[in-house]
């Protein structure tokens, strides 16, 4: 039986290269690649081979033959893709890989970030290219989104982490772990010591919404929710975040796959999510949880929802729990209309009327809401807006209505923080860029030897394997310009270049990083669980044999 590419699928197309029949699509050559919710196996065409499961870096593709429940639903949505005939007079502009010239020195190539795009430009170079690469990380252990980002009930994708352990590793390869750029070393002095420096830092900043009363203590960031059930480290002296649990409603505003994790990770069965990496401190939090009922609200129509077809098409199965979508006037023929795949499992749901103006109903659900988005939180009382006028039609509440006391969470996007040193714009919040290369907005010219990678580069979208690509088209632009001759040089030397960035922090080694993921590991397999996390700096920098200390001494 054919193999069959399912919910975790990243998109990142190491398995198309190595079919040996052409039976993944879309490819990244193809015009349609970026724009599905996951690649898709052609069943009329796989041998059966098993060499894309092999290659595939988060275990989505499994032999048809052992999925079970609602995941055998991934074999129709492989084969369904290529129910409608593709255009195959359609092309896209090529594109080519740019090697160094051999002549000279190997290029010094800074890496800033250590998540999925920093580690996959590591990749690349060190598989492609002679360069010798090192990678800075504000936090003493590397994985960024993967480590942090990642919902916990998402094994197969966290274990995507794994296949870069070699990167930092390698002898072409060094590592400084626990040291933040623009804080501990300055953009110019790494430009001194390296011919390019590419950031990776992803968009860890949260998009505002503007309502009244944005501040309260009852509005949270979906960020902090996230970085809380994933265990992200607390910085010395900082109190961790805690989600508040103490309310039987929260209200999600936005409804992308970041408001559907939170969803569900607040109400799954939490014997489900003692088996993950969660920490087991956020696990008791959880069995105590009064949270009964999340409500996911767009402010736009069904058809805007950004949401993809996996993550809903399981959410019912992944949160063991009701998912309706509330009713409202011509709610129902609007689902019935939609035209695009993705939002066509939202005509499996029920829906059913919704008072929110009440406390929730008995048992746990996920509510999804359209055209409603907040007004305004008043010491934790929540008033809701309707943002169309039909939906404030007979029988339903006014346009604008009180719901009572619930805890609001923002996941409607994240922005790209400014980086010291680089420029920034204040509207957009990017770093402005071209083809990966920082540009000077007082000149509309390149910056030479800075460039970006990932989220860092074309903002907070697209999905962990798009960066494998997106490093490639990064990597291309350096050797282009070091082929030109637009590189400089680098000035500072190895030694004095190490004693600059010791005398400022503790430098975290791969070596001490990997001990410390390895003692995280063997802690968990004794209580059967993936591993159990150090969950802050404090810990994981006594977990690598390091002291903090006291006098850091910033740059100023």
């Amino acid at each position: 039986m054919a193999f069959v590419i399912t919910q975790s699928c990243c998109a990142d197309a190491s398995c198309v290269s190595v079919c040996p029949v052409n039976c993944i699509h879309p490819t990244p050559d193809e015009p349609d690649f970026g724009t599905t919710d996951t690649l898709y196996v052609d069943p009329a065409v796989c041998i059966d081979c098993g060499a894309c499961a092999d290659a595939c870096p988060v275990k989505a593709i499994v032999p048809a033959d052992i999925l079970r429940g609602d995941a055998r639903r991934f074999i129709d949505i492989n084969a369904q893709f290529y129910d409608t005939p593709r255009d195959e007079t359609a092309w896209t502009a090529p594109s080519f890989t740019h090697s160094m010239d051999t002549d000279g020195e190997p290029l010094r190539i800074a890496i800033v970030g250590s998540g999925p795009a920093a580690s996959y430009t590591a990749r690349h170079l060190l598989t492609t290219t002679t360069c010798d690469v090192a990678i800075f990380e504000r936090l003493p252990i590397p994985g960024g989104l993967l480590r942090e980002g990642v919902a916990p009930d998402h094994g197969s994708t966290k274990a995507m982490a794994s296949a870069f352990r070699w990167v930092y590793a390698h002898p072409r390869t060094s590592t400084y772990f626990n040291v933040e750029v623009g804080k501990d070393i300055s953009l110019a002095e790494l430009r001194q010591r390296f011919h390019a420096v590419i950031y990776g830092v992803g968009a860890r900043g949260a998009n505002t919404v503007g309502f009244v009363g944005e501040a309260d203590p009852a509005v949270v960031h979906a960020g902090d929710v996230v970085g809380w059930y994933n265990g992200r480290p607390s910085e010395p002296g900082v109190a961790p975040f805690a989600m508040p649990l103490d309310r039987e409603r929260v209200v999600v505003i936005g409804n992308g796959n970041v408001a559907l994790d939170v969803a569900r990770t607040l109400l799954a069965p939490v014997e489900s999510l003692a088996n993950t990496d969660m920490p087991a401190g956020v696990v008791e939090q959880l069995r105590h949880s009064k949270v009964r009922e999340v409500v996911v609200l767009g402010r736009r129509a069904p058809k805007f929802a950004a949401f993809t077809r996996p993550e809903l098409l399981m959410l019912p199965e992944t949160a063991r729990c009701d998912v309706v979508i509330e009713d409202r006037p011509g709610i129902r023929e609007e689902i019935a209309e939609l035209t695009e795949v993705r939002h066509q499992v939202l005509a499996s749901l029920p829906v059913v009327p919704i008072d929110l103006t009440s406390p929730p109903a008995p048992g746990k659900r996920i509510v999804l809401g359209f055209d409603t988005t907040i007004a305004q939180v008043v010491q934790g009382q929540v008033s809701l807006r309707r943002t169309q006028d039909a939906a404030a039609g007979d029988g339903m509440p006014p346009q604008e209505f009180a719901i009572g006391a619930a805890t609001v969470v923002l996941a409607n996007g994240f922005r790209v923080l400014p980086q010291p040193g680089l420029p920034y714009d204040e509207v957009t919040h990017r770093i402005p860029q071209q083809d990966g290369r920082v540009i000077d907005p007082s000149t509309g010219t390149p910056i030479p030897g800075v460039y970006l990678v990932g989220w860092t580069k074309r903002g907070a979208v697209g999905g962990l394997g798009k960066n494998r690509l997106d490093s490639e088209s990064t990597i291309n632009a350096v050797l282009e310009d070091a082929n030109a001759g637009l590189l400089k040089k680098p000035t500072m030397g190895w030694l004095a270049f190490r004693r600059l960035i010791n005398g400022r922090t503790d430098v975290v080694t791969a070596r001490r990083a990997l001990h410390v993921l390895d003692r995280e590991e063997k802690a968990g397999r004794k209580v059967g669980r993936p591993r159990e996390k150090f969950v802050s700096t404090d810990e994981l920098l006594a977990a690598s044999r390091l002291l903090p200390r006291r006098d850091r001494t910033p740059i100023g």
